[in-house]
């Protein structure tokens, strides 16, 4: 008798084929990616910073921290986000917003969020909108998808920092996730 695979991880393979596809459209080798394919929150950041300080590839290990407590806070579990990026090197210009697309309904991730402005324009293209302007989401395809502001930028700034904070939190209860605390501290931002 032939052992029969769990569909949770017929799922994840069945994600993880699509992704390939999604990257193979834009004439990306491989990755441009990282994290949780089952995750129920998606990342968006625009470039890959797969050189240098890297915390899980796709984002510098400073900010994959600074990211992984800000989705902590409002109750995801720890490493429980699948991260993209919209514009990864060597990728067909023409194809970003189908790969990005293909991608995100690979992983189908009911909350999707943008990092920056660049990832913001990047998603708004791939689901056919206008724009995401920070802190309003938008129902897409299934799925909340928002944008945070300017993450990166928000980290050394505590004034930006509330502003991103108050973008994450307004998306995520839009996709019924409620707060668990009020902000991250700034110890761990």
């Amino acid at each position: 008798m032939t052992a029969v695979p769990e569909p949770l991880a017929l799922y994840e393979a069945k994600a993880l084929a699509e992704l390939g596809d999604a990257n193979a459209l834009a004439g990306v080798a491989a990755g441009g990616w990282s994290g949780d394919p089952l995750g129920p929150v998606a990342l968006v950041v625009s470039t890959d910073a797969s050189t240098g300080d890297i915390g899980d590839g796709i984002l510098p290990a400073d900010v994959h921290e600074a990211a992984g407590k800000a989705l902590a806070a409002l109750g995801f579990e720890e490493d429980s986000a699948f991260v993209i990026a919209s514009r990864p090197r060597g990728a067909e210009t023409g194809a970003l917003a189908a790969r990005l697309r293909l991608a995100l309904e690979a992983v189908d991730a009911p909350l999707v969020l943008a990092l920056d402005p660049l990832a913001a324009d990047d998603l708004a293209a791939a689901f056919g909108l206008h724009g995401l302007e920070p802190g309003k989401p938008i129902k897409a395809a299934g799925r909340v998808v928002g944008s945070a502001g300017d993450f990166v930028a928000s980290l050394g700034d505590p004034r930006a920092k509330g502003r991103v904070w108050a973008a994450m939190r307004s998306v995520a209860a839009a996709a019924g996730h409620r707060t668990q605390a009020k902000r991250p501290t700034d110890a761990s931002r």
